[in-house]
């Protein structure tokens, strides 16, 4: 089977990861600011990390078997790096509740962009047309 048979099955994978990924930090981002304690259970937070393993996988797949090397790619991968290191701090690492809820808010705001660089496939995404 030739390899782009598969970039149809690995693009919707990656979709679909992505939202469930994005989904699933929006509700336990929620849950950390509401007090609860599920968002951060063992079983929670390992589909969490296999949604963004099986995510960032096929991310990467998609990038090869497309040999993309253009200068958008790079700025996703930054905002996805960007999205993580926020994500911890609003789930776990921010010291007060205030500062869960800025890292909480940067995060999606990350995620908004990202989705946005991907879409476009330029590095400014939805900023390019008002350049």
């Amino acid at each position: 089977m030739p390899a782009m048979s598969w970039y149809p099955l690995l693009r919707h994978a990656h979709i679909g990861l992505a939202l469930l990924s994005v989904a699933l930090f929006t509700l336990r981002g929620l849950g950390v600011l509401a007090g609860a304690r599920w968002p951060m259970l063992g079983a929670v937070r390992a589909a969490s990390v296999l949604f963004d393993t099986l995510l960032l996988a096929a991310g990467v797949t998609l990038a090869v078997l497309l040999q993309v090397s253009q200068a958008w790619l790079p700025v996703k991968l930054g905002l996805l790096v960007a999205y993580i290191v926020l994500g911890s701090l609003a789930l776990k690492r921010a010291p007060t509740r205030a500062a869960k809820a800025a890292c909480f808010a940067a995060a999606l705001l990350c995620v908004g962009l990202l989705v946005s660089v991907a879409r476009s496939r330029h590095p400014l995404g939805f900023l390019a047309g008002l350049a």
